[in-house]
């Protein structure tokens, strides 16, 4: 059970069992549920985080940078496009970015995996990794010749570059970069075509992502609501608006810290402390209660079929009701992994339990509110 605003003698009871099952749990799956201090992801990374780096080319890559690789080349392929298009794509992002997607504007308002103009761009697309790389396709296909011309010489007719010799020599690099990943992303774009929309249609679009990414059902294991990690996924995709990804970014940072009722912070949290301190960091006030926060934002489907990076989840927890959850939760993100999309949850979940990322399947049938803030 998920612990609530308010405790129960009985979950207290429960913590010492419940932190131990917790501490075995696998981390390779996760659903995001509350914020923590363990190993957190960059201030201004949008994907990527915790897990295990690889060496491709003789350049060592570490989780994040393999994650926004990751998302390039799934979003190629979720169009149809060539596999030279991710790899024109690739090698730009690694020359403007190393493939990190940093908020932090440089040269003038540039932003994001390809340093995207925020005047031409808007900030929205710049630093969404998915619909950043839609931008830089839609105009890169639009070059006459695209794909018979050199990596270099496509990428500067998109870029614009003073430095327009820079991104040829990452051609190599690139290309041995699509080449792992590229297999995977076209088997997980032709299944989501077979078994979400009908023979010739396009690809189903990641909802509110505003990308390119084919969406099928949500996957990832059910049951034990509080089971979960403090590191972040690899690969971990934070879609959605600027603030939502801020809010984000606030709760990952506090994975590890420990759950303790009423507080909201620097050090621990409860649930809606934890939510309503995230999206302070944002800019948005929320009440401290869970079932207060149900009243905020806008509704959507609690089937999670709508979910972005930010959104409160809430289920009844220890002693609430569907009318006033006990309980919330926070949209993380997402991760595109050979079996399907893993949506994750960050929580902080009772006492005991520290707050950790969780699989946001793991509260399949528990779900009586989501709330999309801003």
């Amino acid at each position: 059970m998920t612990g609530s605003d308010g405790g129960t003698t009985a979950i207290k009871a429960l913590a010492g069992l419940v932190a131990l099952v917790v501490s075995t749990m696998t981390t390779v799956l996760l659903v995001l549920a509350g914020g923590g201090a363990g190993a957190a992801p960059s201030a201004t990374g949008g994907c990527g985080g915790g897990g295990t780096g690889q060496v491709i080319g003789a350049v060592a890559l570490d989780a994040e940078q393999l994650g926004s690789a990751r998302t390039i080349v799934s979003v190629g392929a979720g169009r149809r496009l060539p596999a030279h298009a991710a790899v024109i794509a690739v090698a730009t992002a690694y020359t403007e970015s190393k493939l990190r997607n940093s908020a932090v504007q440089t040269d003038h308002d540039s932003e994001g995996l390809f340093q995207q103009r925020v005047s031409i761009y808007t900030e929205a697309v710049a630093i969404d990794p998915i619909r950043s790389t839609g931008a830089f396709l839609d105009r890169l296909i639009a070059v006459p010749n695209w794909a018979t011309i050199p990596v270099g010489d496509a990428a500067q007719i998109v870029q614009v570059s003073a430095y327009p010799d820079r991104y040829q020599p990452n051609a190599a690099l690139a290309q041995e970069i699509v080449g792992r990943f590229w297999p995977t992303a076209v088997a997980e774009a032709e299944l989501a075509t077979s078994t979400t929309a009908p023979a010739g249609a396009a690809p189903a679009i990641c909802p509110g992502a505003g990308g390119e990414i084919p969406v099928g059902a949500i996957v990832g294991p059910r049951g034990n609501n509080i089971a979960g990690t403090t590191t972040v996924p690899a690969g971990l995709v934070i879609n959605g608006s600027v603030q939502g990804a801020t809010a984000v970014r606030y709760a990952l940072a506090q994975l590890g810290k420990p759950y303790v009722w009423a507080a909201a912070g620097p050090d621990a949290f409860d649930c809606s402390g934890l939510t309503m301190a995230a999206w302070a960091a944002a800019g948005v006030a929320l009440p401290h209660l869970a079932a207060g926060q149900t009243r905020s934002g806008v509704p959507e489907p609690t089937n999670l079929s709508q979910a972005v990076a930010g959104d409160l989840v809430m289920i009844p927890g220890a002693d609430g009701t569907a009318a006033a959850p006990g309980h919330v939760g926070m949209v993380a993100g997402y991760v595109d992994a050979p079996d399907g999309r893993h949506l994750y949850l960050v929580q902080a979940p009772m006492t005991g339990v520290p707050v950790e990322v969780t699989e946001a399947t793991r509260w399949d049938g528990q779900v009586v509110a989501v709330r999309h803030i801003g």
